[in-house]
């Protein structure tokens, strides 16, 4: 089956794309040096966790929050 291949809308995407590979690795490179700081003044393992709560979505944080006063945890 052969079909037609606008080349120009695929270089377009293909490039869109290789940007957008490029700004991932520089903000990897970012949260690393973030990372690294972070450990540097102690904070890593706390840090981690309270940035996992905070990416949680309302009602996962909500269930969360339910579990941790069900079981008593900051009591």
């Amino acid at each position: 089956m052969t079909e037609n291949v606008n080349t120009s809308d695929m270089m377009r995407i293909l490039d869109r794309i290789e940007k957008l590979e490029g700004e991932k690795a520089e903000i990897a490179a970012d949260m690393k040096a973030v990372w690294a700081e972070a450990s540097s003044k102690g904070f890593t393992k706390e840090l981690r966790k309270a940035y996992s709560i905070r990416k949680m979505k309302p009602d996962e944080r909500a269930v969360l929050g339910v579990y941790v006063q069900a079981l008593g945890l900051f009591d």
